[in-house]
């Protein structure tokens, strides 16, 4: 399972570099046309805007799985063995319920998007919606082989 979250991630980051990209090459557009030619086009503001929306639950889901995200860690130095992984597994429960709730609130509001219409762009706002579930789910698949790897360790003992 592990090794296919990597080839998740290897897919998931040019696809991030591309949104990054979108990002600034919409913004520098509109800048330099509201400035310069006193004239915008509003369908770029709005697709910065759903890229980086993307962007952000993408980074999350990558930061899940590298472990980066916010933590408290003053107990990883005090604590070995058993105790350690029994003080992670309870982490990574407390990360599994969140992302169950992410998946769950994320879907419906993601349905209860698909009747709503971006104004510039014209389609569904379920497109910049459908990724708070799928990043949430990309989430729950990283705790859920968390959970295993501290659940070995509380096990054996040995060091996760």
């Amino acid at each position: 399972m592990e090794r296919l979250l990597v080839h998740i991630e290897r897919l998931l980051i040019p696809l991030l570099a591309a949104l990054l990209a979108l990002i600034t090459a919409g913004v520098f557009i509109q800048v330099l046309l509201r400035y310069l030619f006193a004239t915008s086009f509003l369908w770029g503001e709005e697709l910065s805007l759903f890229a980086f929306i993307w962007s952000v639950f993408l980074g999350s889901a990558i930061c899940s799985r590298r472990h980066v995200h916010f933590s408290f860690d003053m107990f990883d130095t005090l604590l070995t063995g058993r105790a350690a992984a029994f003080q992670r597994l309870l982490v990574d429960l407390a990360v599994l319920a969140v992302t169950v709730l992410l998946v769950a609130a994320g879907w419906d509001f993601s349905r209860l998007s698909l009747q709503s219409w971006s104004p510039a762009l014209g389609i569904t706002l379920f497109v910049p919606t459908v990724i708070i579930p799928l990043a949430g789910a990309l989430m729950l698949v990283v705790s859920v082989v968390d959970i295993a790897r501290d659940g070995r360790a509380l096990i054996t003992g040995a060091a996760a």
